[in-house]
């Protein structure tokens, strides 16, 4: 099983764990809601799910090539210690060192945006880009710059977060604090948040558990609201990747994450942003697509920190 990796996807709203072999095939996949009182607690339900897919695939830790880990940003790079925007409970916590500590293998820990854009260049959508930006839409808004084949880490490991580029000095504020970010506009979490403000002053109270996929039924069945959320979000995305585009030359960008499989509702809106903000001739044969990969592409994005990896 040496050609084997236990690869962990970390995101705000849950996380995930499977076995996936050097072709990027994901197998025995568990996941479980990022949900826990504290720090600890939190690790315990991540080894709970681990054990089991290492438990169902019959497979021991000593047989397994590495752990790759894609966790929610920021954090400090190589080290492995997170702070995840969302999720609270871990504050530089040392993700890394407990991992190689509980299994004794190799662990890679990278921000899960950057590993989802390693994963669609390794098996999906921008496999041959030449400059990849990859971005996913779900609980937040992250990315991932592969260049040459090379995932980019920047000064401090997190380049990429084109989702705290500001693209509305008068847009709502952030979670990070900035205003008018990609993700206070774009965002599974943001949208609903902004859906909920809007329909509370017209006297409207959302239910508890709705959610980006609600609002997307609603678009799709014709709420003018809900659409017009949505197009605010293809406008915020578009200008973010424009602004990526010019600055680093892109020729492919791919989007997954949850709130892309409303792509028919902010791709327009998305497209037009870019048209008005590629001004440049390089930019102008920019690629932009949805992926086809859906949660797989950030689970094989994980394990390819370790098959990719320089170390």
């Amino acid at each position: 099983m040496r050609n084997h990796v236990l690869a962990i996807d970390i995101g705000g709203t849950k996380m995930a764990a499977a076995i996936v072999d050097e072709h990027g095939t994901v197998a025995y996949e568990r996941q479980a809601p990022t949900r826990a009182p504290t720090g600890d607690a939190l690790f315990d339900v991540l080894i709970s799910i681990c054990d089991g897919v290492l438990a169902e695939s019959g497979t021991s830790a000593a047989e397994i090539l590495g752990i790759g880990v894609g966790c929610g940003g920021p954090m400090r790079y190589p080290e492995g210690a997170v702070s995840p925007l969302n999720i609270g409970v871990w504050r530089e916590f040392p993700l890394r060192d407990r991992l190689q500590h509980r299994y004794g293998r190799p662990t890679i820990v990278d921000n899960d945006a950057k590993a989802y854009a390693l994963g669609e260049f390794w098996i999906g959508g921008g496999a041959g880009a030449r400059s990849l930006l990859g971005i996913v839409v779900s609980t937040g808004v992250g990315g991932g710059i592969v260049i040459g084949g090379r995932l980019v880490h920047g000064a401090h490991g997190n380049a990429g977060h084109i989702g705290h580029v500001s693209v509305s000095t008068r847009g709502p504020r952030c979670v990070c604090g900035a205003l008018g970010c990609i993700e206070a506009i774009a965002s599974g979490t943001s949208l609903v948040k902004r859906a909920r403000r809007i329909r509370s002053k017209q006297g409207v109270t959302l239910p508890t558990e709705f959610t980006a996929a609600d609002l997307q039924e609603r678009a799709l069945s014709g709420d003018d609201l809900a659409r017009l959320l949505f197009r605010d979000a293809g406008s915020a995305l578009g200008k973010g990747i424009a602004s990526a585009a010019n600055l680093i030359d892109l020729d492919r960008v791919v989007i997954g994450g949850g709130v892309s499989r409303a792509g028919d509702l902010f791709m327009p809106s998305l497209r037009a942003a870019l048209d008005s903000y590629t001004r440049l001739d390089f930019t102008r044969t920019l690629d932009v697509r949805i992926s086809t990969l859906r949660i797989s592409a950030s689970l094989a994005g994980a394990a390819a920190l370790i098959f990719l990896s320089d170390e």
